[in-house]
């Protein structure tokens, strides 16, 4: 059984770089730590090493953000998805859209008429 708020945190903003710091090795070791948990209820056919690098992956993406402001909506963002994974609020392929290449998320319009014609 779920609980929704079992995995809920209390707004609340970083007013120092080491706070933030803190708090973001916090969320990534929480995500990193339910790693297994996140592989299994999405039944994702990929072994734990590869959602575990996925994590990093997307926590470095966001490394150099240095705006505390633009950090501390980034954590609210990445607690939220967060809760959504652990909550089973998501479908599988909201989570793959993590795992589809070196562009996830950036839909280009020619895909489809380019595979059409590739195939006739």
């Amino acid at each position: 059984m779920t609980l929704a708020t079992e995995f809920a945190e209390t707004t609340r903003r970083s007013v120092t770089q080491a706070d933030m710091k803190k708090r973001v090795l916090h969320l990534y070791r929480k995500y990193v730590r339910y790693s297994k948990a996140i592989q299994d209820l999405y039944e994702l056919d990929m072994p734990v090493a590869s959602v575990k690098t996925k994590i990093r992956q997307e926590f470095e993406r966001q490394r150099f953000v240095e705006d505390l402001g633009v950090q501390n909506m980034l954590y609210a963002k990445g607690q939220m998805e967060f809760q959504e994974l652990i909550n089973f609020w998501k479908q599988q392929c909201h989570v793959m859209k993590y795992f589809d290449g070196p562009s996830a998320g950036v839909v280009n319009k020619n895909d489809f008429i380019t595979g059409f014609l590739k195939s006739n």
